[in-house]
C-alpha cells in the first residue's frame, strides 16, 4: 500500500518507520524548507519507550537518554519534600522498558535516523494546503500534487485534517496556562551547594504550588550535560502570541516567592521559550468517512501536558495503526488498490482502540493539574499531610503519579499484546460473517 504522512514530527516519523517496516510505500510531507531541530526536554515512559525499541529508533537515542531514579513532588516556597515516587526500578522491573529523559532533538534525529535507514522518502518544502480525502491526494502551497492509497494527518495541534475528518472546525482550546522552558548546560550550576544534587542526581524535580508547577531534570544533551526545566503557570502572553523567545526576568517574575534555588538557577540563563498551552475536545472519530484518511498523534488528541504524556500517545497512535496496516492490510507488490472495506474495518479498529484511551489520559491529565496547582488552605494541607505518610507507590494514591493502578494502566500497556488480541478478535468476527454468509 502506497502511504502518504503529513508532518515529519515524532508521531509522523513514528508511524512512517511502522509501515515501512511492514514493507508498505510510504511517503512523508514536511511544511519546513529544512529540518531544524528545536524544543527542550521530553520524558519517555515505559509504554512508548517499549515502541521505539520494537521500531529500532533505541540505537539512535540510547546515548542521549538519562533514567530519572525518581520523581520528587517538593512544596513551592521552600522545596520541602512531600512525596517520592520510584521511576527507574518499576520501569525496568515491573514494566519492561526503561523511563527515559531525551532532548526533544535527539530523540527527533533518531527517529529521523531510522527513517533514512529504512529508505523512507521525505519530501521537504511542501506545506499541504489542500486534502482530497476520497482521491486520496493533496496539494502543497508550491502547487505540487501527491496522490496514494491512504494518507496519515500527523499535522500536529493546528492540523488542517483535523477539520477534514470533524466536517466542521475545530480548532485548539486554550488551556488558559502557559510554559517557560529553561535549557542550560549544567556546568553552569557547578560549584553551587544548593544545587549540587539537582545537577548530579537524574530525577524528575516537580514543585507543585498555587496555579503553577516547576519541573526540572536532567538531560545527557550530544555535547555535555543539560538541565531542563519547565515552569507551568497561568497565561502572561500577550493575546494573540503563541510562541516567542523570553528573558530570564520574566520567569523570575512569574515564579518569585518560590523555592530560592530556582532564582538561583535563573540568574544563569540567557533565553527562554515561552508557550501557550491548547489542547484539543475529543472527536467521535479520527477517520474520515472516506476511509483514505486518518488522524495521529496532536492532530488527534493534542492534550494538556501535566502528565507528560502528549509525546507518548502519539508514539503509541503509531504502533497500533502500523501494526494494524501490517496485520490486516499487509503489502503487497500489486498495483491494484487496497480493498476499501477491509481498510475501512482496520481503521475503525484503530479509533476503537485508541480514542478511548486518549481520552482517558488526557482527563487524568486535567486532573493531575488541578491536583498539583490548587491554592494554599485547608485542602492543600490535607494534601500535603497525607502525601507525607504515604511516600512511593500505593494502590488508591491521591497522587496520580504514585497510584499503582493507574501506573499499571499507563506505563504497563504494551502494544503487542493490544495487537494480538484485537487482530484475534477481527479474525474470529471475519470467520463468523464469512460462515453466515455462505449459509444464507
Amino acid at each position: 500500500m502506497h502511504v502518504l504522512v503529513i508532518g515529519s514530527g515524532l508521531s509522523g516519523l513514528a508511524i512512517a518507520i511502522a509501515l515501512a517496516l511492514a514493507g508498505h510505500q510510504v511517503e512523508v510531507l514536511e511544511a519546513a524548507d529544512e529540518i531544524t531541530y528545536i524544543g527542550a526536554g521530553i520524558q519517555i515512559s515505559p509504554n512508548a519507550s517499549r515502541i521505539l525499541r520494537r521500531l529500532g529508533v533505541d540505537k539512535h537515542i540510547e546515548k542521549y537518554c538519562t533514567e530519572p531514579v525518581d520523581l520528587r513532588m517538593m512544596r513551592w516556597q521552600d522545596g520541602k519534600i512531600l512525596v517520592e515516587c520510584p521511576l527507574k526500578e518499576p520501569a525496568q522491573n515491573q514494566y519492561g522498558s526503561p523511563y527515559w529523559h531525551i532532548h526533544r532533538a535527539d530523540l527527533h534525529r533518531g527517529l529521523l535516523a531510522r527513517a533514512n535507514e529504512l529508505g523512507i522518502q521525505s519530501h521537504l518544502d511542501c506545506r499541504v494546503v489542500d486534502v482530497e480525502p476520497d482521491t486520496p491526494a493533496v496539494t502543497t502551497a508550491r502547487g505540487r500534487r501527491f496522490t496514494a492509497d491512504f494518507i496519515i494527518a500527523a499535522d500536529g495541534l493546528n492540523s488542517i485534517c483535523r477539520h477534514i475528518v470533524a466536517g466542521q472546525a475545530s480548532h485548539p482550546i486554550p488551556t488558559g496556562q502557559m510554559v517557560y522552558r529553561v535549557t542550560l548546560p549544567a556546568r553552569r550550576l557547578e560549584g553551587i551547594p544548593e544545587l549540587e544534587e539537582m545537577i548530579t542526581v537524574p530525577r524528575n524535580n516537580h514543585w507543585i504550588g498555587p496555579h503553577g508547577t516547576v519541573l526540572s531534570y536532567l538531560l545527557e544533551g550530544v555535547n555535555e550535560k543539560l538541565v531542563n526545566l519547565v515552569f507551568t503557570c497561568d497565561t502572561r502572553m500577550e493575546d494573540g502570541v503563541n510562541q516567542k523567545i523570553g528573558t530570564n526576568e520574566e520567569v523570575r517574575e512569574a515564579f518569585k516567592g518560590w523555592d530560592p534555588r530556582l532564582d538561583l538557577i535563573l540568574k544563569h540563563v540567557d533565553s527562554v521559550l515561552e508557550w501557550r498551552l491548547y489542547t484539543h475536545s475529543t472527536l467521535p472519530t479520527w477517520v474520515h468517512p472516506s476511509a483514505k484518511l486518518c488522524l495521529i498523534g496532536d492532530a488527534a488528541h493534542a492534550m494538556t501536558p501535566y502528565l507528560a504524556q502528549g509525546a507518548a500517545m502519539g508514539i503509541e497512535d503509531a504502533a497500533v495503526l502500523g501494526g494494524l496496516l501490517a496485520a490486516l492490510m499487509p503489502s503487497s507488490t500489486s498495483s491494484s488498490p487496497p480493498d476499501p472495506d477491509a481498510l475501512r474495518r482496520t481503521l475503525h479498529l484503530y479509533t476503537t482502540l485508541r480514542l478511548p484511551r486518549c481520552a482517558h489520559i488526557a482527563e487524568a491529565s486535567i486532573g493531575s493539574r488541578w491536583f498539583t496547582q490548587m491554592e494554599d488552605g485547608p485542602e492543600q494541607e490535607a494534601r500535603d499531610a497525607w502525601l507525607l505518610e504515604h511516600p512511593g507507590i500505593w494502590e488508591g494514591h491521591i497522587n496520580i503519579r504514585s497510584r499503582k493502578e493507574f501506573l499499571d494502566e499507563l506505563f504497563g500497556w504494551d502494544f503487542e499484546a493490544v495487537l494480538r488480541e484485537a487482530v484475534k478478535a477481527e479474525a474470529s468476527l471475519g470467520e463468523k460473517e464469512s460462515l453466515e454468509e455462505r449459509s444464507q
